[in-house]
């Protein structure tokens, strides 16, 4: 009887791994990842944090989490209060420092936080999660635990390999199209939400906007032509490592979009700080000596991901500013509802659905 319950138990397992292995996106993969660790290990809360290294200190925010068999997302999170965060902060800390797996005995609750690093494929710890549960798990269970954790990671690292472009390490278009989609259907949720109760919390949740910006490096005919494309690549990559060099925050994207042309993905909350942060994009690298050549500089076309159809046509805008940014001069950033204000983009023509004839 005890081979037949350890064959279920591993079917079970094995049936769990297939089922968080089954998807690839990333935040789908997070709310798997818990589910299985919660059918298999039964907690009151289980929380997936992420860690990101900045000199000698960690940044950890919250990824996921699942309390009473509910899982979400981070931005419905309950917050804890400061003595509890402060307590659990120090405690994953010491797993990090460690580099083991913690346990201990919430002041503020009732039976064991246990905590469990997560590697990447270089090593470094890139997560962490949290398993609250009334006892403390035995030595085989948090080592499976931790083995889940390890196939997670190892999964992640694939399909983030499969999302780089190969010359610049940055995202590739692929991913692109995928990401500005998952913006606007999340806008269109959340103002459902809004015009439901318009004096919920979430209004300052949407006050974040998303803007995405395209970026060219101008003149890159010319190196090619002068320095030869091996050498016009080291510009592209070269100019790659600037824009991700801290210029913007660290949730923020950029893309490979083709050639020596990148799309950027960044949050801000209004017109003037997303210029802001497109204006440093291009200034980083105006600024910056490149080898034999000197300056090397991008023109930037943004726009307001917003209420647009399709990723097409959020990308068709940005484009339409960057032209403009072109024809002004170059090494500068356009804004293209600015530009529609003043006259110097025309906006396309709304289509009515009184004047589609389907017959």
């Amino acid at each position: 009887q005890q081979i037949m319950q350890h064959r279920h138990s591993s079917i079970r397992i094995v049936d769990n791994l297939a089922e968080i292995t089954r998807h690839h996106d990333r935040q789908v993969l997070e709310k798997s990842l818990l589910k299985t660790l919660n059918e298999l290990f039964p907690a009151q809360s289980l929380r997936l944090f992420r860690i990101k290294r900045h000199d000698l200190m960690h940044d950890i925010s919250l990824l996921a989490f699942c309390v009473n068999d509910v899982i979400s997302s981070s931005e419905q999170h309950p917050k804890l209060n400061q003595e509890t965060a402060d307590e659990l902060t120090a405690a994953m800390t010491e797993a990090i420092d460690k580099e083991d797996i913690v346990s201990y005995r919430p002041a503020e609750e009732t039976g064991w936080n246990v905590i469990y690093p997560a590697y990447d494929s270089h090593g470094e710890i890139f997560a962490s999660l949290v398993h609250h549960c009334q006892e403390l798990p035995s030595s085989i269970d948090q080592r499976l635990v931790h083995g889940i954790l390890r196939v997670y990671a190892n999964y992640l690292a694939l399909i983030d390999k499969s999302q780089r472009d190969k010359l610049t390490g940055l995202y590739n278009r692929e991913t692109l199209d995928e990401e500005i989609t998952k913006i606007l259907v999340n806008q269109s949720s959340e103002l459902n939400k809004l015009m439901a109760s318009p004096n919920d919390s979430r209004r300052r949740r949407y006050a974040i906007k998303h803007w995405l910006g395209v970026v060219d490096i101008d003149k890159f005919k010319t190196i090619n032509d002068t320095y030869g494309h091996l050498y016009g690549d080291e510009v592209i990559i070269l100019v790659a490592r600037l824009m991700t060099s801290g210029v913007i925050r660290d949730d923020d994207l950029i893309y490979r979009f083709g050639g020596e042309e990148f799309v950027v993905l960044l949050k801000a909350a209004n017109e003037t700080d997303a210029m802001q942060a497109f204006e440093r994009i291009r200034r980083v690298v105006a600024e910056h000596s490149f080898p034999q050549l000197g300056q090397v500089t991008v023109s930037i076309g943004f726009v307001e991901v917003s209420a647009q159809l399709s990723p097409t046509d959020v990308i068709g805008q940005a484009d339409e500013a960057l032209y403009s940014a072109k024809n002004e001069g170059r090494n500068q950033v356009q804004n293209y509802h600015s530009l529609v204000a003043e006259g110097k983009i025309s906006e396309p023509k709304k289509i009515a659905s009184s004047d589609v004839e389907l017959f």
